[in-house]
């Protein structure tokens, strides 16, 4: 027969024993870290980025630095092999092409002298290009002169 008292009994172990794991369980030392909010720097310089990566996610500055040096030699090499590289919701960077020039006349606006300007050769320049969302957010943010 069933008897009240063998089935609050039963209950009642599962929950105790639950209860104790949970507590004995120890909180180990990374994911003390990982719970920790970093606060963002006021300056955004390589050294900054680094110590906020590394106080975000648990890990050591030098590492932190490691990874964004290898982000931005990534970045690099797709530059220099002629690629649009994307950089995360920002935009991308890529090199374009800058036309040659022709030699021409022009003048010297301070002395009002004509003088001819030397032809410039075809070269390559860095450029960047932004989202239309990180432009239109750029226009809702709020910027201290």
């Amino acid at each position: 027969m069933y008897n009240m008292a063998q089935s609050t009994k039963t209950a009642k172990k599962p929950a105790k024993t639950a209860a104790k794991t949970a507590v004995k369980k120890p909180v180990s030392v990374k994911e003390k870290k990982v719970e920790k909010k970093a606060v963002l720097p006021e300056k955004f310089t390589l050294t900054t980025m680094s110590a906020y990566l590394a106080d975000s996610r648990g890990i050591s500055r030098k590492e932190a630095r490691e990874i964004l040096d290898t982000v931005f030699s990534m970045i690099e090499a797709g530059v220099i092999q002629g690629a649009r590289v994307p950089v995360g919701n920002l935009g991308k960077v890529f090199a374009k092409i800058k036309p040659a020039t022709k030699a021409r006349m022009g003048r010297n606006p301070r002395t009002g002298e004509t003088m001819k300007i030397p032809a410039k050769k075809e070269t390559k320049v860095p450029r960047f290009s932004f989202t239309k969302a990180f432009k239109e957010a750029v226009l809702k943010a709020k910027i201290s002169k």
